[in-house]
């Protein structure tokens, strides 16, 4: 009887506009990790880059259930081998938080394994959370990876705390990822050090104004678009095409379009009803620059990611 762990982790949009390394959203397309018990160390991979992902101790799966393993005090010599697959469906380099999902499934999968061989060393939560945001840098891709939905982390004295924000039900997040890649390294070099005080106040009213139509499902104060001082004005030189379809996916009637994390992916923000002309007429923009793109329309991904355990 094969004993196995599984994890479905899903794709994040980080920064939500105005709300840079501090908000992030949960969205409904998934990468799935198995961990195969008693079974000789190897990695499978397939889907998304599959030609290109390390299948050694390097891979970041392994690594993050390696570093639970490490923090829970269990040595690596006496725990039963295993071997993992990994499904890739969120694109590489994209945005979408590919790397956030591989880091927080080894987690969580790392986590199942601890409490399949000495429960009282299981660790809570908000462990993982901080070791997930230590690996990457930043809470905002992590979080709603881990938890689900949308979440804002912020610090105080108590150290790294998250707490949920509230998505319209009517809300359609369109995702158009063009045929580049765009690494988080390269976007976050452009960044500048210091920012003029007039932008940073305007970046919090917006950050205001996006909170407030999201707690109180007023869609109507997303019109105009989200603007953005602190990372997006840097960024759009780095995807080409950003502005024409940025302009194509509002006169379709999206309310706001974003830089998905780092990018390249542009986020389109708008309902049910127009969501598929939205999608149609982003794709139809890129291609006009000479650049094919894939769109999807998404949900938000509401649930927590936790390990499931099944036996073959």
């Amino acid at each position: 009887m094969t004993h196995k762990l599984t994890v479905r982790v899903p794709a994040t949009s980080a920064n939500l506009g105005p709300g840079f390394d501090c908000l992030g959203l949960a969205l409904d397309l998934f990468n799935a990790f198995t961990l195969v018990l008693d079974d000789p160390f190897r990695i499978e991979v397939t889907g998304e880059s599959a030609e290109r992902l390390p299948r050694g101790e390097e891979n970041v799966v392994v690594q993050a259930i390696r570093r639970v393993l490490h923090d829970a005090g269990l040595a690596a010599q006496s725990l039963p081998a295993f071997s993992l697959h990994l499904d890739n469906q969120i694109p590489v380099s994209s945005g979408l938080g590919s790397s956030a999902s591989a880091i927080v499934g080894g987690l969580v999968l790392g986590n199942a394994l601890v409490r399949e061989v000495a429960p009282h060393k299981e660790l809570p939560l908000d462990r993982i959370l901080a070791i997930a945001t230590e690996i990457e840098g930043h809470p905002d891709n992590v979080a709603p990876a881990l938890f689900g939905g949308g979440v804002l982390a912020f610090h105080d004295k108590a150290g790294l705390r998250t707490t949920p924000v509230p998505i319209p039900r009517e809300l359609r997040f369109v995702a158009a990822t063009p045929d580049f890649a765009l690494s988080t390294e390269q976007a976050r070099k452009v960044l500048p050090a210091t920012y003029p005080r007039a932008e940073v106040v305007e970046n919090i009213a917006q950050c205001a104004r996006l909170m407030l139509a999201l707690s109180t499902n007023d869609l109507d104060l997303l019109r105009g678009g989200l603007v953005d001082y602190l990372h997006e004005p840097y960024r759009r030189p780095l995807v080409p095409g950003a502005r024409e379809v940025a302009s194509a996916a509002v006169d379709a009637g999206a309310f706001a379009v974003t830089i998905s994390g780092a990018g390249p992916t542009l986020l389109a923000w708008s309902i049910a009803e127009h969501a598929i002309t939205v999608a149609d007429e982003m794709t139809l923009a890129w291609l006009n620059a000479g650049i094919p793109c894939r769109t999807l329309v998404l949900e938000p991904a509401l649930c927590a990611t936790t390990a499931q355990r099944c036996f073959d």
